[in-house]
């Protein structure tokens, strides 16, 4: 039986099954835990990160007077604004960096001076 990188077990050549089982159990086991720390399996890198997307749209804007209009957003599902970063994009996909406010881990404010302007937050990406 030989041991991989990641802790998982390779059966050899007349392995018998009181050898084999007890090891294909233990690797079930790993896999179902794995989190690609890097420990017990290979680490993620930021590329293989899917990005979720989600449109602000501008009739969304409340205004705030002075010409200041702000929008809560609610986080996508699956993702905590605590530990995710998040881009903001215009429809030509140019970046903006407008101010946010966290409100807490699942909601924040965006704001802006252009009421008319639609806004796609990047998670992740």
């Amino acid at each position: 039986m030989l041991t991989l990188t990641y802790g998982l077990k390779l059966p050899q050549t007349n392995d018998k099954g009181p050898i084999v089982f007890p090891a294909l159990e233990g690797n079930i086991t790993q896999l179902d835990g794995h989190n690609h720390d890097g420990a017990n399996s290979a680490l993620l890198s930021a590329a293989s990160i899917i990005a979720g997307t989600q449109t602000l749209l501008a009739v969304n804007w409340v205004s705030l007077g002075a010409g200041m209009y702000r929008q809560l957003v609610t986080v996508l599902a699956g993702y905590n604004y605590d530990t995710v970063s998040i881009s903001f994009r215009l429809a030509d996909g140019s970046y903006v960096y407008p101010s946010v406010e966290r409100v807490n881990p699942t909601s924040y404010y965006v704001y802006t001076n252009d009421n008319t302007v639609a806004y796609t937050a990047v998670y992740g990406g």
